[in-house]
């Protein structure tokens, strides 16, 4: 005996089922309402959120002639480069992890501790990190690089750039400068990775899967991603013009954002 057939469902609610699958809150059977605590911000038009408000609202450029390296020979010669002049906060970091700390990861723990101060958090061993980078320290996989092929037998400093080069080692600096010893998770997914992060920690939250989440994203510029990006001929010569008919490229850019997320009723 043949049975019956079930009746198909149109396929547009497959695909919306697929593309788009309903959330299993774990511990919770309402989702948790999200709320930002804190807020730190590093950009090139300074440290800080006040200053960047400012210079949002001004419509002031932060794009200019590259400093960090030698841009001669690329397209285009300009970046929203960061003057990076300010001292690291304080941290539980010794003297030496301190000396350690590259360009991504500083621009990482200013933009944290400008976050953690506001949302006014202490250290504990169960907040959660989420993080989201397109590079990480890429410029100490450049310089790695560079001293290899430059002096092959010279292995002075490669070590510690190899160990410091991994991207989830920025995600451990950053827990061990403010006594943190959640889960760190990193999220590199090109332009998207910082708001992919900031997506999974509310969605964490929401869930009821933490109560507190630290998360944002970070990248910094270097030689080899510059020329990477001038290679394609996506870089403008001039500071980039996104709602300009006669538009001919992007600008790179360097910062880090980090937000303190908490559920509602914490």
């Amino acid at each position: 005996m043949r049975l019956p057939r079930p009746p198909r469902q149109p396929w547009f609610e497959c695909e919306e089922r697929l593309l788009f699958p309903a959330p299993k809150y774990l511990n919770s059977a309402r989702p948790a309402r999200v709320v930002i605590t804190g807020a730190g911000i590093v950009t090139a038009l300074g440290a800080g959120w006040k200053v960047n408000a400012e210079g949002f609202r001004s419509g002031r450029s932060a794009i200019r002639p590259v400093t960090l390296f030698d841009a001669s020979r690329q397209r285009s010669k300009l970046a929203a480069e960061i003057d990076l002049t300010q001292e690291l906060p304080p941290t539980r970091l010794t003297r030496g992890e301190s000396r350690r700390v590259s360009r991504a990861s500083r621009l990482l723990l200013l933009a944290a501790h400008e976050a953690w101060v506001q949302s006014g958090w202490s250290a504990n061993d169960s907040l959660p990190v989420v993080l989201g980078t397109t590079s990480g320290e890429m410029c100490l996989g450049q310089d790695y690089l560079r001293q290899a092929l430059d002096t092959p037998r010279r292995h002075k400093g490669q070590a510690a750039r190899v160990a410091y080069y991994l991207v989830q080692q920025q995600g451990v600096t950053l827990c061990n400068a403010l006594g943190i010893a959640g889960n760190v998770t990193t999220i590199s997914n090109a332009c998207a990775s910082g708001a992919n992060a900031i997506g999974l920690a509310w969605e964490t939250v929401r869930g009821g899967r933490a109560e507190s989440v630290l998360t944002g994203g970070y990248d910094a510029l270097c030689h080899l991603t510059f020329a990477g990006f001038d290679s394609l001929q996506v870089l403008s010569p001039s500071p980039c013009r996104p709602f300009d008919a006669g538009r001919n490229g992007l600008s790179l850019g360097e910062g880090a954002a980090v937000f303190a997320l908490e559920s509602l009723d914490r």
